[in-house]
């Protein structure tokens, strides 16, 4: 990539060299003072494009080259606070006994790139620049820091399908974090901002504003990922809630995700398990 810039440079500065001594043999063989002028005026806008575009040009692969790199720092904070989180569980649960600290968190993480996202069908699917080399497998979960983002469903050696939560055959189990209740995540196919969560029950005690996070039950999504808020709730049959959650991610704007490995459990025994709660499309 560096080398391609440096191309780019040089032809563009070879350009700014030919248009500048243009300009000094039309002054030098012309002493009138207002062509003169005319001339450098005229002159003035396609050197100044230029120059803009040698900057942009250089501006654009720092700022990928930049993106990239919090990626990756982010990925390495997820993965070092998850670990942390698991020295912290185990300890709590060998209190009365001898512990032995791992550094083997249940989940890590592996940043990606969106190249393909649609938001405007029933059924809406993602493609990530990774693949089977990269380690993903099918039934792997993808996340962002800002919510649950769908499942992987196929993987070639260098890019991978993910079947996004905006679609209308998936469901996952969520919790209001307030209360702890957990409800059925389900998209209903309109807005690309929210999803309904069905089966609260009626006993419930939640309002307009409360989070939404995720509770870990389909053991492909760690818990505690925040998804949204309640911004609308309806009692279903005189049994049940159904609130609308406006989510925190906005899938329209998507660029970088978060491919979820749960180490404590194989891909093997995944299928054994069926261990995803959401149904395949």
């Amino acid at each position: 990539m560096g080398a391609r810039n440096s191309r780019i440079i040089k032809i563009t500065n070879f350009l700014v060299f030919i248009i500048l001594e243009t300009a000094a043999i039309l002054l030098v063989s012309n002493y009138d003072i207002v062509k003169d002028w005319e001339v450098s005026r005229a002159l003035s806008h396609p050197i100044n494009t230029l120059s803009k575009g040698i900057l942009s040009i250089g501006d654009y692969f720092s700022l990928r080259k930049t993106n990239n790199r919090l990626a990756q720092e982010n990925v390495d904070l997820r993965n070092e606070n998850e670990m942390l989180w698991e020295i912290i569980g185990r300890q709590n649960e060998h209190a009365d006994s001898t512990f032995v600290l791992s550094t083997n968190p249940t989940f890590t993480y592996l940043p990606a790139k969106i190249v393909s996202n649609n938001t405007d069908r029933l059924h809406n699917y993602i493609i990530i620049d990774r693949g089977e080399n990269d380690g993903i497998e099918v039934g792997q979960g993808v996340i962002t820091e800002r919510g649950i983002v769908g499942y992987v469903i196929s993987v070639g050696d260098k890019y991978s399908k993910i079947s996004s939560i905006l679609n209308v055959d998936n469901m996952f189990s969520a919790d209001l974090e307030k209360s702890g209740t957990f409800g059925t995540m389900h998209w209903d196919g309109k807005h690309t901002d929210r999803l309904t969560m069905r089966e609260i029950p009626v006993h419930t005690v939640f309002e307009k504003g409360d989070t939404v996070v995720s509770n870990g039950y389909s053991l492909i999504y760690p818990a505690h990922i925040p998804i949204g808020t309640v911004i609308g709730s309806d009692l279903r049959d005189g049994t049940n809630y159904s609130a609308t959650i406006k989510l925190f991610e906005d899938f329209n704007r998507l660029k970088y995700v978060y491919v979820v490995r749960r180490n404590d459990i194989d891909k093997f025994e995944k299928e054994d398990l069926n261990i995803s709660n959401q149904r395949q499309p």
